[in-house]
């Protein structure tokens, strides 16, 4: 919304976006609980709606010049989000024309937003639970999540998290933090 809309104390919409592997299932479900939750608490004290976008609820079936990622660019427009949460464990995904995941890929849009007009706020996780690959295609999966972790860019913090319940903590806690150093007030 624009400046205009917040002065007259109208909510401002901000737009998340979950990008994140099938291997981290139970995390993923708990966004919307948790978004649900800070749109009651802290989000509706700064007059916020946080609105969680994922391609497995937002995306529909069809064809698309560039594959399904094509299909799902537009819908999800991860470049104009205001959060990106991205979640890795042991599975990078299914290549794209461009990247070797879907989350690759919308991490390469969502960082390239961010270098140029400081936004969305980008926040990777990663699961440190015990893993023993069952296949090469595992090992090879697990192989992209360590060197993406490795590569990822010197300016971003990732975070690390052992189980569910922390997962759940930890982004609680942090989109609590980034709504109130950023968004509401007098920002």
């Amino acid at each position: 919304m624009t400046k205009a809309a917040r002065r007259q104390f109208l909510p401002t919409h901000r737009r998340d976006g979950a990008t994140c592997r099938l291997s981290v299932k139970p995390e993923r479900d708990i966004l919307p609980t948790i978004i649900d939750e800070l749109n009651r608490g802290i989000a509706a004290d700064k007059r916020l709606i946080l609105e969680l976008s994922r391609w497995e609820t937002d995306t529909y079936p069809g064809f698309h010049p560039e594959g399904p990622q094509g299909l799902i660019d537009p819908i999800l427009d991860i470049a104009n989000c205001d959060i990106l949460i991205g979640i890795f464990w042991k599975r990078f995904g299914t290549p794209t024309k461009d990247r070797q995941s879907g989350t690759e890929h919308e991490f390469q849009c969502a960082y390239d937003s961010w270098k140029k007009n400081s936004s969305p706020q980008i926040m990777f996780y990663f699961c440190k639970k015990a893993h023993t690959p069952q296949s090469e295609e595992e090992t090879q999966q697990w192989g992209k999540v360590l060197a993406f972790k490795k590569k990822f860019p010197q300016e971003g913090l990732s975070w690390n998290y052992k189980n569910k319940g922390e997962f759940e903590r930890l982004v609680r806690n942090h989109l609590t933090q980034l709504i109130r150093q950023n968004w509401g007030d007098n920002n």
